[in-house]
């Protein structure tokens, strides 16, 4: 009988120190922070809409798309995923009066994650592959100085034209993070982190719509090229109480 008590309270405990082990392991195995990336195409794009918009005496927005990512990170030793917020611009910067001009800019939410291919002491080098589903909207605003007596007497004359669009972009490339020991007692461990991707929507020809209309002559927005992606990813301390939510 108390061989089999013994043999029971033993297999209890290494049942219980499996459990803890694994928790414990878990808990170094993973870690979360935060990121913050500018992105930027690395080629002029969308030429034929904006001959369209240049034909239609509209000033177009700029051929390069630039993107603000806020990002979460996850990590393990062997791979990394980020939930990603995109804020997009390509905005016409030029101070033209009595100019029809075109804004362009983007909002969405996306992830991707991938395989570590090396994982050292300053380097990781990543395959990041994900999705953003985003928004567009085009803003063309007649950019006029008239009086109050122009305005009052013909307001439609002046609204801003207000189109959207949206597409599900795939993407993928390499990423590389330099670990840096940057404010130690804050930071387990700040990345400076850059990516090169290529992004590709799969929606096929998505047309340019209104509040009430559909716009059909003209050309999509095309956001295919690749991309540029630099920024910090800081991993704080888990006993910093503004982080603790993460953890």
């Amino acid at each position: 009988m108390k061989h089999k008590l013994l043999i029971s309270f033993l297999f209890s405990a290494f049942c219980m120190g499996t459990a803890s082990a694994q928790t414990d392991s878990t808990v170094r195995i993973f870690k979360t922070g935060m990121a913050v990336y500018a992105e930027f195409g690395l080629l002029p794009n969308n030429k034929t809409l904006r001959d369209q918009l240049s034909r239609l005496q509209v000033k177009p927005f700029t051929s390069f798309m630039g993107n603000l990512v806020l990002a979460r990170r996850t990590e393990s030793q062997r791979w990394f995923s980020e939930a990603r917020i995109i804020i997009m611009n390509s905005t016409n910067y030029t101070s033209d009066r009595d100019t029809r001009k075109a804004y362009l800019n983007g909002l969405g939410i996306g992830t991707d994650g991938g395989p570590k291919l090396v994982n050292n002491a300053r380097w990781n080098v990543m395959i990041p592959l994900g999705a953003d589903f985003m928004v567009y909207r085009m803003n063309i605003k007649s950019n006029a100085s008239v009086s109050a007596q122009q305005l009052l007497n013909n307001p439609s004359a002046y609204q801003a034209v207000k189109l959207y669009t949206a597409n599900i972009n795939l993407h993928g490339g390499i990423g590389v993070d330099y670990k840096m020991d940057f404010l130690p007692k804050i930071h387990e461990k700040v990345y400076l982190s850059g990516k090169l991707t290529y992004h590709q929507p799969i929606l096929g020809r998505r047309k340019w719509k209104g509040d009430n209309v559909t716009v059909d002559d003209l050309s999509r927005l095309k956001v295919n090229q690749i991309y540029a992606q630099l920024g910090l990813v800081f991993f704080p301390r888990p006993h910093m109480k503004k982080w603790s939510g993460m953890h």
